[in-house]
């Protein structure tokens, strides 16, 4: 079990699903993007209940262990939303800076991102002509 700690207050939830929450809080904080999102909790007098967090940038978000035996609260549809929730912000597919011929920094996904070793140009050193006098 773990406490989620949040805007002051704290829940107790299962630790697959602290850590489901903090990664979808990741991701939404990296892609600049906010959302709710419904947890199940156990208050305060042990009964089972629901909490609804905003998360995304600039939210801070935390969760610690609780100490003593405590009883693992389940709910795998909890845990699949999330998870499929965090999914859907990734990117689908590997994505690459690559420099091309003419220096410029450009995007490059898996379709076309050549991961073997950029062919051998040749340099030479700068002259005066490179830099013309003002």
């Amino acid at each position: 079990m773990e406490r989620i700690l949040y805007a002051g207050h704290d829940f107790a939830t299962a630790t697959v699903i602290a850590e489901a929450v903090l990664d979808y809080a990741g991701e939404l904080a990296a892609v600049g993007r906010y959302a709710t999102v419904a947890i199940p909790i156990i208050a305060m007098d042990g009964a089972p209940s629901t909490a609804r967090l905003l998360l995304g940038p600039s939210l801070p978000i935390a969760t610690k262990p609780i100490q003593g035996p405590a009883i693992e609260l389940v709910d795998d549809g909890a845990v699949a939303e999330l998870r499929d929730a965090t999914r859907r912000l990734r990117p689908s597919h590997d994505v690459h800076w690559a420099v091309d011929p003419g220096g410029e920094q450009r995007m490059a996904d898996e379709f076309d991102y050549d991961p073997s070793p950029p062919k051998a140009r040749e340099l030479r050193s700068p002259s005066s002509t490179d830099y013309p006098e003002a």
